[in-house]
């Protein structure tokens, strides 16, 4: 049984399989928001940047958005991996569902979209598994995949989208342990028949949007 190819399309797996293809994708997300090489600045938007990059995990691009947020990393972090936290403020995703608990830092997600560009592109699904790692301090990251989980296969309903290797940082602003910089790593392939610069198109904006979600979601929550 192989569990691991290229393209991060992952067949059935037991648990030591899952905490396997976890690690694989902490390292690559602790490398990309550590790399400072390459990146091409497509939008800005007051303390928000959006840059993006030929992947080198699939025939697409990988963005990256960085953003200074006025809460401690480590209150700000749980909003984008728990279900009850997230499904409040992420106005981009009609469902974020935990499916499965590998251990108390890796679970698996599905997750339906809503549509992006104005209805340009349909709602999409993925499932996805989900590493939380943290390296000493308020330094933190949510590390994610496509991975296959027999209870939810494609269907017909739902464009099956693949999420090469993704995720989310958080770490305290020097000299300011009540900012955080939060940034969110994205490479994916949204399936279906879409023109690249449709997909490049929208990509930069939703980025945007994440932000807006999250630091409305930040003063609702009362975080």
């Amino acid at each position: 049984m192989t569990c691991v190819d290229k393209t991060f399309s992952f067949g059935i797996c037991g648990p030591e399989d899952y905490r396997k293809i976890a690690n694989e994708v902490s390292n690559k997300i602790l490398m990309y928001v550590r790399d400072t090489s390459g990146w091409k600045e497509l939008k800005r938007d007051k303390n928000v940047t959006v840059s993006a990059k030929p992947s080198n995990d699939f025939a697409g691009l990988i963005y990256r958005v960085e953003a200074v947020l006025d809460i401690p990393a480590a209150k700000v972090f749980p909003l984008v991996y728990v279900p009850e936290y997230r499904c409040k403020w992420d106005k981009g995703l009609q469902s974020y569902q935990l499916i499965d608990t590998i251990d108390k830092d890796t679970f698996i997600v599905h997750s339906i979209t809503h549509s992006y560009g104005m209805g340009m592109i349909s709602p999409r699904d993925f499932v996805v598994i989900v590493h939380i790692k943290r390296y000493g301090g308020e330094f933190l990251t949510t590390n994610s995949c496509s991975v296959y989980h027999p209870n939810y296969p494609p269907t017909s309903r739902y464009v099956r989208g693949n999420s090469f290797p993704c995720g989310y940082a958080c770490y305290p602003m020097p000299g300011n342990p009540n900012q955080c910089m939060f940034m969110a790593i994205l490479q994916v392939d949204l399936g279906g028949v879409l023109r690249p610069s449709l997909v490049d198109s929208v990509m930069p904006v939703s980025l945007i949007n994440l932000i807006t979600d999250i630091k409305t979601g930040i003063k609702t929550l009362k975080l």
